[in-house]
């Protein structure tokens, strides 16, 4: 099986997670990229976790960030269970003409939704996204990104991250352009507007074409760790963790079509906030589901 950092049979494609939790004067300390690193998954998969409570295999911790209950009505597996088992594309996109180098077009989308809609059916028992594709094309990558995530938390029953932030942006972006991890430790705390996080979950993503194309990695092949799609389906933030007060999830993103080494390189950044949503907005949920005629 590939490994971290190694190339499968259809060129370079690899994953990589961190997350860390707890007092801010704790983790600015902490070295961005994760204190360890295990590697996971048919896909070349890694996770890597700092701080307390951290975890080295499935880039989640035990104190600020406990595991989502599963709501009364919700879709799907959520964390602290995971897949059964990785489920490798299909169709396969990554060999697809139509997604070879980066391509976003709506020729590769439409694959890799195919790919989406197999493993949900295989891995959950529940149907594919459901959002106006060519809408989804007028956006930018990050903005794609922070939808991709957001799709695949509504549709569990989970809340949506309410806004994808500029600070947030900029963390990921530095990940996506060094083909690494968003570097946690330069995350500013408090936030523009006032909140504070308590809670922080890193993805990145390599090789695999396109924003969809890296929520397939993070979501449905990458066991047997799961980290990367337990940072896109955290709580992240909750009333215990926030002394009371409100609390919701905030993101950021980075995209490389010509990334230094994998091609394309994706990132998804997720913050637990206490207090005031982010100011810095790129792009809100309620937006963006009107934009893509999301009704759910």
């Amino acid at each position: 099986m590939p490994a971290l950092r190694m190339a499968s049979g259809l060129g370079a494609i690899v994953l990589a997670g961190a997350m860390f939790t707890g007092p801010a004067a704790a983790l600015a300390s902490t070295g961005a990229a994760g204190a360890s690193t295990a590697s996971t998954g048919t896909a070349g998969a890694s996770t890597g976790a700092a701080g307390a409570g951290a975890t080295a295999a499935g880039a989640t911790a035990a104190s600020a960030a406990p595991a989502h209950a599963a709501a009364a009505h919700h879709k799907g597996i959520l964390p602290p269970h995971n897949p059964a088992k990785n489920l490798a594309p299909d169709p396969s996109f990554l060999g697809s003409r139509h997604c070879a180098g980066g391509r976003d077009g709506s020729a590769c989308n439409s694959i890799v939704l195919r790919a989406i809609t197999h493993a949900r059916k295989v891995l959950e028992k529940f149907g594919g996204m459901s959002f106006s594709l060519s809408a989804y094309e007028r956006l930018t990558p990050v903005e794609q990104l922070f939808v991709t995530a957001n799709l695949e938390r509504t549709e569990r029953g989970l809340p949506a991250a309410v806004v994808l932030t500029r600070s947030l942006d900029k963390v990921a972006q530095d990940g996506a352009n060094a083909d690494t991890d968003p570097p946690l430790g330069e995350v500013p705390n408090p936030l523009p507007g006032g909140g504070h996080w308590v809670s922080l979950g890193g993805n990145w993503a390599g090789g695999w074409d396109n924003p969809l194309g890296a929520d397939y990695g993070w979501m449905y092949d990458d066991g047997p760790g799961w980290g990367h799609r337990d940072n896109i389906l955290g709580k992240l933030a909750t009333t215990s963790s926030c002394g009371g007060s409100r609390h919701e999830v905030a993101m950021g993103a980075g995209h490389v079509t010509k990334g230094k080494t994998y091609g394309d390189s994706e990132t998804e950044l997720f913050a637990g906030v206490c207090g005031p949503t982010p100011t810095d907005v790129v792009l809100t949920w309620p937006k963006a589901k009107k934009l893509l005629h999301i009704t759910a």
